[in-house]
């Protein structure tokens, strides 16, 4: 057999530093990692590890028998164990023997598992799975993948619904499979997550349940943003609400390209950001979904992964949506009894049913000329970039109009113009119908004024699919005109104007000039603008403000090296409407 450079497990040539890796042959593995070159079951190979973590050591490997490079994990919980140095088995530290083979028998439990659905091809492949050394071992297939959050940057550093869906329903089914037979990853996170060069995601580095929260013996590993609030709680229930958690959070990652804030956090603020732009482009249910996933309170989260697929799926069709609204229109037959019927003639009875089919066939005319449901379906849209979706239909009934509680659909109530708290107020005493979340990025608009809702999605008056845990419903709230006008500052004092230029969130420069007629302190005028002007949100303007009279000679020494104008820059910078204190605060995601 060819000479193996055991930090790439290639042929080395037999050179002291490898020609692939630059790996120095010379090296040594130091306790409590196994030694380099060490064999078990007569083929698998140790190289250098990979990774360590508190329950187990990951170490780049050599299959022999099939010739090909793997990945051995090895049950090593810190702080538990030392490793002997003659023979490399691993000994509980003293007091810690049942704690030790219980924690090790649940790590050979859980790659059992994975090796038993290796059909389940969102999860990693696990080829082998003994014990060795008085501890076990894992042996993992390697493939040419690169991580998630190198794939998301590729991506534009988000990617779409259409896009995301392929990739994320195998791990949603593969996560349903392992926790029905109660095994639970709970580190569901884009540094769990690979992708391979068939475009697939992988989850890696299953681990034991120990490892996944607060407060027992292995110190645990948590993944911010994706880690459930249950996980940093000792008392906390683990269970399939809390795997849920881990998916929709990276899940969000994908679609906003960004992670929700830390679970510590959303305990006192359980609010999401997203971005108006991402916002838009998701399907309404694919938001309820992720809110509803990502609750702080399990009591309001997504139960199950089956749930969480429907929430998914769910998106209303055309003609489901025209058969909810002709629904009420339908008169019920009634048997009427036989013995009356026996005395009627066929003639008569042929006479009432026109009369009845005349009478329902007008219902059904008249219902159909006041809602013209294929109004706009063959003809094109006035809009060419935005088509007409499936998932929302603007209906033509009276803004007043809804669907009772048990329909499948939901009438979206419009909020554009009132403020964020009255949609709010609206939305808790709906009873959990639909919640009010705020998009992290407010927009400009010339006709809501400053503070106010002045978009929303999905559109007011529009029906979407319901779903089993409510509708929520993104706003976006008004910064006001884009171009700004200077208001009167003229003898007001420096604070003053400062004051004023701020609440049109603009920037102030100063410039000082001496001055006979203006008291110290008190601005003079614009020095390059006037009042009324109309510059842009954000800009800077440059304001005299007077020094009072300059001083005479007779006053200073120095007065001859007195300039008669002072400039500085006070950088004043202004809170934006998506982060004053104000009722525009930022905020985003409330998942009631």
């Amino acid at each position: 057999m060819p000479e193996l450079c055991y930090g790439c497990m290639r042929e080395s040539q037999g050179e002291k530093i490898c020609p692939n890796c630059g790996f120095d042959k010379n090296t040594q593995q130091k306790a409590p990692f196994l030694p380099l070159g060490k064999r078990f079951q007569d083929r698998y190979i140790v190289g250098k590890i990979l990774l360590n973590t508190t329950d187990c050591a990951t170490y780049i490997g050599y299959d022999e028998k099939d010739g090909r490079i793997v990945n051995i994990r090895e049950f090593l919980p810190a702080g538990l164990c030392t490793r002997d140095s003659k023979n490399d088995s691993l000994a509980p530290n003293s007091g810690n023997g049942e704690l030790y083979s219980k924690y090790r028998d649940e790590f050979k439990k859980i790659y059992t598992t994975v090796k038993k659905h290796n059909e389940l091809t969102a999860i990693t492949n696990i080829l082998d799975v003994f014990e060795e050394n008085n501890t076990a071992y894992a042996i993992e297939e390697v493939d040419d993948v690169i991580p998630f959050e190198e794939y998301i940057e590729r991506s534009g550093d988000n990617m779409d619904w259409d896009t995301a869906r392929p990739l994320f329903m195998p791990l949603l089914s593969a996560l349903s499979q392992l926790n029905s037979e109660g095994l639970y990853h709970l580190g569901v996170s884009p540094d769990n997550l690979v992708v391979t060069s068939a475009g697939k995601i992988r989850l890696i580095n299953f681990a034991i349940n120990e490892v996944r929260q607060k407060g027992n013996r292995v110190a645990e590993v948590l993944y911010s943003g994706c880690s459930a609030p249950e996980q940093y709680d000792e008392d906390g229930v683990i269970d399939e609400q809390t795997e849920i958690y881990g998916f929709t959070a990276t899940l969000f990652y994908a679609l906003a390209g960004k992670l929700p804030a830390d679970a510590v956090k959303r305990k006192s603020d359980g609010r999401l950001l997203i971005s108006t732009n991402v916002v838009k482009k998701l399907p309404p249910h694919v938001v309820s979904a992720l809110a509803n996933g990502l609750q702080v309170d399990k009591e309001q989260r997504i139960p199950d992964f089956e749930t969480m697929r429907a929430q998914l799926s769910a998106a209303p069709t055309v003609k489901a949506i025209q058969e909810e609204i002709a629904r009420p229109a339908v008169v019920p037959v009634v048997e009427e009894d036989t013995d009356e019927k026996k005395g009627v003639s066929n003639f008569t009875w042929g006479v009432i049913a026109a009369v009845i089919a005349l009478l329902v066939f007008s219902a059904v005319g008249f219902w159909w000329i006041s809602t013209n449901p294929f109004q706009g379906m063959f003809h094109q849209n006035e809009s060419p970039t935005e088509p007409t979706s499936a998932t929302e239909t603007t209906e033509p009934q009276g803004e007043d109009f809804t669907y009772p509680r048990d329909s499948e659909f939901f009438r979206v109530p419009s909020f554009v113009g009132l403020k964020l708290e009255e949609a709010q107020k609206k939305a808790e005493e709906s009873d959990g119908e639909y919640i009010v979340i705020r998009t992290i990025d407010d927009a400009f608009s010339d006709t809501v004024a400053e503070g106010f809702i002045c978009e929303q999605s999905p559109e007011g008056r529009t029906t979407i699919n319901r779903g089993k845990d409510g509708v929520t419903i993104a706003v976006t709230i008004s910064k006001g005109s884009k171009q700004r006008v200077l208001p009167k500052i003229e003898k007001l004092t420096y604070e003053q104007a400062l004051k004023a230029l701020t609440n049109e969130h603009l920037l102030t420069d100063v410039v000082m000039e001496f001055n006979d007629d203006v008291p110290e302190n008190t601005v003079i005028s614009y020095k390059d603008n006037k009042e009324g002007d109309k510059v842009e949100y954000g800009s800077a303007v440059t304001i005299v403000v007077s020094l009072g009279p300059e001083p005479t000679s007779s006053g200073s020494s120095d007065s001859s090296n007195t300039s008669s104008e002072f400039t500085y820059s006070d950088a004043i910078s202004f809170e934006d409407a998506s982060s004053s204190g104000n009722s525009s605060s930022s905020s985003s995601s409330s998942a009631q």
